[in-house]
């Protein structure tokens, strides 16, 4: 393979962007859309296409100025956030290029593009980064080599278009099993990473493989490329520690949703503000703490 890893100078700054000026990402997701609706589903709340919208900003207002980076998508209010401030200027901003969302992943022989969303876009509309999420499984050599394909195109457009590519690839279960792969999760995670990180992504987003010691086998496996963890929806206590074991083998932040900001999925708007200051707010600056005491500096990469 001949691709260029190197971040170009566009990326680099980038990076800075979605950093803390300690080179440490601490990430809020609100760009969930499958993912999303199924919970409003669950819970029986009815919201239009601006119900979701706002309650995706009144999201972002509370979680955006203690985080380093904030995932927004287009569909759902990503210009606005940017247009209107909603997103501290200090706080970089990284948007999907996926059409599809979080469902049904096993059912995704290739991923597909947004339309009307690409990396240049990104970059006009003030986002400093574009993610990608990818279902991947490695031991699935077909669907493997298509997703290689995509990345690999996504990948020159972002270093043409100066964003960074927050890569996200997630092992995903196949019907019958209850984890990806079973005992082979965390290989199936760890090798895939390394395979996706000679496309050159800016960083890479990733899911536990399992224990620390496999955590130190994905910092391997990343080499030059920057790796934060993901939140995957884990109860509080349990992402705090695969996050403290990522960063203690080399990553170098997190990015959370729906752990964040779980309780705040509410029909009443006054209910929603309390659970972001008294539940989502004070999560964030534990997941912070972590970071900030285990992380390491992407630079240092």
């Amino acid at each position: 393979m001949t691709t260029d890893t190197t971040p170009t100078t566009g990326q680099i700054r980038a990076l800075d962007e979605l950093a803390g000026p300690d080179g440490l990402i601490v990430g809020a997701a609100a760009d969930h859309r499958d993912s999303l609706h199924r919970t409003l589903a669950a819970r029986g709340i009815e919201l239009d296409h601006d119900g979701v919208v706002e309650l995706k900003l009144r999201i972002l207002r509370a979680l955006a100025p203690c985080a380093t980076m904030v995932l927004i998508d287009v569909e759902h209010g990503a210009e606005r956030a940017l247009a209107e401030g909603v997103v501290p200027g200090d706080t970089g901003v990284a948007i999907p290029l996926e059409a599809q969302g979080y469902g049904g992943l096993h059912e995704i022989a290739q991923t597909e593009l947004l339309g009307d969303v690409d990396p240049a876009r990104v970059r006009r509309l003030g986002g400093c980064a574009a993610k990608l999420l990818l279902p991947y499984r490695i031991d699935e050599a077909d669907q493997a080599a298509r997703q290689d394909a995509v990345v690999e195109g996504v990948a020159r457009a972002c270093r043409e278009a100066g964003v960074a590519l927050v890569l996200e690839p997630v092992a995903y279960a196949r019907p019958g099993e209850t984890r990806a792969g079973a005992e082979r999760f965390g290989e199936l995670v760890v090798d895939g990473a390394r395979r996706l990180a000679a496309f050159g992504p800016t960083v890479l987003k990733v899911q536990h493989p399992g224990s620390r010691a496999a955590c130190m086998a994905m910092d391997e496996a990343c080499g030059s490329i920057p790796w934060v963890l993901l939140g995957g929806g884990e109860p509080p206590e349990v992402l705090l520690a695969q996050v403290e074991d990522a960063c203690r083998a080399g990553a170098s932040g997190a990015i959370v949703g729906r752990t964040l900001f779980d309780e705040a999925v509410t029909a009443d708007p006054a209910a929603a503000e309390r659970a972001l200051q008294e539940v989502s707010l004070p999560l964030l600056e534990r997941l912070s703490g972590v970071v900030q005491e285990y992380g390491r500096p992407w630079r240092q990469r």
